[in-house]
């Protein structure tokens, strides 16, 4: 996956308050599989299978296959690593996060087919499900021709300075009020940057991701078809900070660097609701089908960036009663998602599972809330969405293998293809996910662990990409270990 990072870089820049453009849209849109350690471990290939709560996530039929009332907990650990290069300097960063990602209880009803016109089970299922992951460390450093100053400049050209405050408080106003730019004449602006290098040092540090909590209905008919619903409330956290230091060559200047900080915070809910189908013609064969609707969410944003210059005179901040803060409620509904799926017995000596999943991207879009004091159209932002974003196909592949009648092995391979169009200036690299795992079952307890890679590469840009200097490419991997127990309580 190659994800541009204008929108954050961009609010960072900009003096309205509003953080939010179809980045936001996608970040929101893009879930992956999850759950438990043994779907993790076959890449979310268990939804024609079913038979573990981490399905709901995907094909909500799979509950069905659970016989007996069962509750199941997992710990995920990730290990984040990334590298980062700036125009030929590559900087490593790394750093292990823990969180639950699972925590689930069914409980099942056998029926009598004779009275139930040949339903043999009902399940009733609650819990959550960790569906993304926004945890990043990533530092950018190197030596450029360029600033984050010229940016601010750009932005500035044109505005008188007694209004720069208001019209830019959060980019150009910050960098007017110490000294970093200067006003020159005809509304333009300028920098005592002007001979050397700029040495560049930016760190951003994101955490949270998206928690899917779940109410499940389901029934097995005829021990051939299985049917279920469930509806969905996804619990939405991203946090962002990042420090932006460049510090110039050339020590004859007045201005010797400069401190550019920022904060975001994102938590909101989300609701739609799913439902799937799993069609067993034959013992050894099934077929899933699930739909699930948009999602629509209420988020909340609120921000704040500070600056400060070193200079000959000294150190030159912003007044505390002047430091700019934004916040804005507005929603947002991210596309319809539908996925097909197939699995496969082998005998006793285990099974293979795929899954094609669809999501229309270009149907996101941005609003503002009903009744807002600050209404905004998102006009331009939802043009953006339709412009830059295509139906994602995303692919899956898992088996399990039984090793004796308590241990299994498993892996997996999802190919997550990349939701922008071609020649819209965004690469079109996928994510990847590489997946193993082990389980063992005791009869009424189980243990599964597993491990998934999860790779990407990314192109991050500081400040106006159109600005030599302001581009830098990050490679990703996030290995997350997963354990999960499970208890089978009757």
């Amino acid at each position: 996956m190659k994800i541009v990072y204008m929108g954050i870089s961009l609010w960072l820049m900009t003096g309205v308050g509003f953080a939010q453009n179809e980045e936001d849209a996608l970040r929101y849109s893009r879930t992956y599989f999850g759950g438990t350690a043994r779907n993790s471990g076959m890449a979310g290939t268990m939804s024609a299978f079913g038979g573990d709560y981490s399905v709901v996530a995907q094909n909500p039929a799979g509950l069905a296959r659970i016989r007996k009332t069962n509750f199941s907990s997992t710990l995920n650990i990730e290990n984040l690593r990334s590298e980062a290069d700036f125009y030929g300097t590559n900087t490593k960063t790394q750093d292990v996060v823990g969180n639950l990602s699972n925590l689930s209880y069914v409980k099942a009803y056998e029926l009598d087919p004779k009275v139930f016109n040949n339903w043999y089970s009902v399940q009733l299922g609650m819990g959550f499900n960790r569906i993304n992951s926004f945890q990043q460390r990533f530092l950018i450093a190197g030596e450029a021709d360029s600033s984050i100053l010229h940016s601010f400049i750009r932005q500035a050209n044109g505005i008188p300075d007694s209004l720069i405050y208001d019209q830019l408080p959060f980019g150009a106003g910050l960098a007017y009020d110490v000294y970093a730019i200067d006003p020159a004449s005809g509304n333009q602006y300028t920098t005592d940057f002007t001979s050397g290098k700029s040495l560049h040092s930016r760190s951003v540090t994101r955490t949270g991701g998206m928690n899917e909590y779940s109410f499940s209905l389901s029934g097995n008919y005829a021990n051939k078809l299985y049917l279920g619903a469930t509806f969905n409330a996804t619990r939405v956290k991203f946090n962002e900070t990042l420090q932006h230091k460049e510090a110039f060559t050339d020590t004859s200047l007045w201005l010797r660097s400069i401190n550019y900080t920022g904060k975001l915070n994102i938590e909101g809910w989300g609701y739609n609701l799913r439902v799937g189908a799993i069609f067993m013609p034959k013992d050894w064969l099934t077929f899933g089908a699930s739909v699930q609707t948009p999602t629509r969410y209420n988020l909340s944003d609120s921000w704040s960036n500070n600056m400060t210059a070193q200079t000959d005179e000294g150190l030159k901040s912003v007044d505390n009663a002047n430091v700019p803060v934004g916040e804005y409620d507005y929603r947002i509904q991210t596309p319809i998602k539908a996925n097909v799926s197939v699995g496969v017995v082998l005998r006793k000596y285990g099974s293979i599972g795929a899954e094609v999943e669809f999501v229309n991207y270009p149907s996101a879009w941005l609003a503002a809330i009903k009744n807002s004091e600050a209404p905004y159209l998102f006009y331009q932002e939802n043009l953006q969405i339709q412009n830059l974003y295509q139906t994602g196909i995303n692919y899956k592949l898992g088996a399990e293998l039984r090793l004796s009648s308590q241990l299994y092995a498993r892996g997996g391979f999802a190919y997550y293809q990349s939701p922008y169009r071609e020649n819209k200036g965004n690469a079109l690299n996928p994510t990847l996910f590489y997946t193993a795992g082990l389980g063992y079952n005791w009869g009424k307890v189980y243990v599964d662990v597993a491990g998934v890679l999860q790779n990407s590469t990314n192109a991050y840009y500081a400040y106006d990409p159109t600005i030599n200097g302001s581009k830098s490419t990050i490679n990703e991997t996030n290995l997350r270990f997963l354990v999960s127990l499970g208890i089978r309580l009757d």
